[in-house]
């Protein structure tokens, strides 16, 4: 049951019903089932759910595909992490491989958008993902707008980690990250599909960037944690309108994500391998 859309200017927020299903075909790229704007990002749930263990898948990957076909997150009951890359789905699991999501597991968080490039330019060499964020922010532009980055990057190294597959009753995700598989590999080619967000999403969204990679072979992936680029290609798609679906189970009605979990939120997205 879809309820009211409520616009708050560009930014738009769309309560759905939780969707239920299982399948083993491959995600295959979808027509729309709704006019999605150009520059559309579209966002599964919030992030202070996700941290206080709210790992339910929520919507069908088929369904998401139908709002992009660029974007990353998780997978039900928190499985690894997903990565869609050319309207197709993927996860990444915590034992290191690498499949694609079938049509009916479901997500409980993502970020997607149509990709569309509004511009591309070298990708500056980096010795670091910190460094990368750095130099990233200083030649991508809308620093209060939403910005999808996809960088077909040839890497000295990158370190990468996943998580394995949680069951009731979820632990917070700050202690899930605890029990996270990490692994470096060297002299890699494949894609770093990135969203930044504006400082003003915390509670929401990640602030700042959030990284997941895809080999080229597609046998590779993962959340980043740190990386060295050799050379590259970086393309982005500013995104001015924003949507969220949010669940009306029980349990994310009933909690209380209005607390502050700044802190846990960094201690799980910017470890940086350090």
């Amino acid at each position: 049951m879809l309820r009211p859309v409520i616009r708050f200017n560009a930014v738009v927020f769309l309560i759905a019903a939780s969707l239920t299903g299982g399948c083993d075909r491959p995600v295959q790229p979808r027509t729309p089932l709704v006019s999605v704007a150009e520059d559309q990002l579209t966002q599964v749930s919030i992030i202070n759910a996700l941290m206080l263990g709210e790992y339910n898948g929520m919507l069908p990957m088929e369904n998401l595909l139908r709002y992009g076909n660029f974007g990353l997150g998780t997978c039900d009951h928190l499985d690894g992490e997903l990565i869609v890359l050319d309207g197709v789905a993927y996860q990444a699991r915590s034992d290191g491989t690498v499949r694609k999501v079938s049509p009916q597991d479901k997500t409980p968080f993502a970020v997607i958008t149509p990709f569309h490039a509004d511009g591309d330019f070298a990708c500056p060499l980096a010795k670091s993902l910190e460094q990368l964020d750095a130099q990233l922010n200083k030649q991508l532009p809308s620093q209060n707008s939403f910005v999808a980055v996809r960088i077909e990057a040839k890497l000295k190294s990158i370190h990468l980690r996943s998580v394995p597959r949680q069951e009731p009753p979820y632990a917070r995700l700050a202690a899930v990250a605890k029990k996270q598989t990490t692994w470096t590999r060297e002299n890699v080619e494949g894609t770093l599909i990135g969203i930044r967000c504006p400082g003003w999403v915390a509670g929401l969204n990640v602030p700042g960037f959030h990284w997941h990679f895809l080999s080229s072979d597609h046998t590779l992936g993962g959340h980043v944690i740190d990386c060295q680029i050799e050379s590259g290609k970086v393309s982005f798609d500013v995104c001015d309108s924003w949507l969220i679906k949010l669940s009306d189970s029980v349990e994310f009605q009933q909690a209380d994500f209005s607390r502050n979990l700044s802190k846990e939120l960094e201690s799980v997205e910017r470890s940086r391998g350090k």
